[in-house]
Parts: C-alpha cells; structure tokens; sequence
C-alpha cells in the first residue's frame, strides 16, 4: 500500500477494496478513513504532507477503522458511537460530527453531509473547491449504491 496522488492534495491508499483518501489545505490535513488491514498509515500520511492532521471516518463498518488505533482521537457521526463503541469495546476519543459541519483545512473547506442508510451515521464529504465527493461505503464508483432499510 502506498498513497496515489488522484489530484493536487489529494492522495488516496488502496487497502483490498477499501479506500483512504488524504486531503490537505494550506494549514492541515484530514485522513478519511483508516482501511480493512489495520496497519499504521501515518508513515503514508507523513510521506505526502507534513502539516498536522486529523482522522475522520466515514463510518463505523470493521474495514473503514481498521487502524484507528495509532490516531490519538477521531471525528465521526453522532450516529455511529454505539456500534463503534460495540466493535470496540469503547474508547473516549470519539469526537462528533453533524450534517452540515465543516471542516477548514485552511483554503479547502470540506462538508460533511449526512447519509444514513448504509449505516445510520453513514456520511461523505463535500470539498467544493476541488468539485469532489468522497462518499464511503454509500456511493461507490463503480456505480453501485450501498443502502440498507
């Protein structure tokens, strides 16, 4: 595994399937989602940015936390503490997101929109700027929608 530059400031590490994307503004960093293996990917971050970074996930699902643990705490929805907390056994580093937050990287302001239906704290991300949309599990790029009643 290793990050793949897919536009400017904007990496992301194939982990079997599961995506971790790597965005930086001009005064931080933000690394979505941690993978299915669970292997340390600070190092990956440190070799494309070294500006402080913070991890948010976009949901709860084993193969997008993997390797939460080497991050000291984690942004995610409200919606998805009590599972995480289950496939956990609990931890205090949980820091909640809601719809409509916005994280500002310093000139790249990424949104986050609530998705529930894969999950029930399922979210993406809007980065206007750079006219993309990281979506987790809920929207796939090959087209495939991954929503639950």
């Amino acid at each position: 595994m290793k990050p793949e530059k897919i536009f400017e400031n904007t990496w992301a590490i194939d982990d079997d399937g599961v995506r971790i994307f790597i965005l930086a503004g001009t005064e931080r960093a933000l690394v979505i989602d941690t993978g299915r293996s669970g292997p340390d990917i600070r190092p990956m971050v440190e070799s494309v940015t070294d500006l402080p970074y913070k991890l948010l996930n976009t949901h709860a699902d084993p193969d997008h936390i993997a390797g939460n643990r080497f991050f000291p705490s984690f942004f995610m929805h409200s919606s998805e503490a009590v599972v995480y907390y289950n496939l956990n056994g609990g931890t205090d580093n949980f820091r909640p997101v809601y719809d409509g937050d916005v994280m500002d990287l310093g000139e790249r302001e990424l949104e986050v929109i609530h998705v529930p239906g894969h999950t029930p704290g399922s979210i993406t991300i809007l980065d206007k700027k750079s006219r993309c949309l990281i979506g987790g599990d809920p929207i796939q790029s090959n087209g495939r929608i991954y929503m639950f009643p």
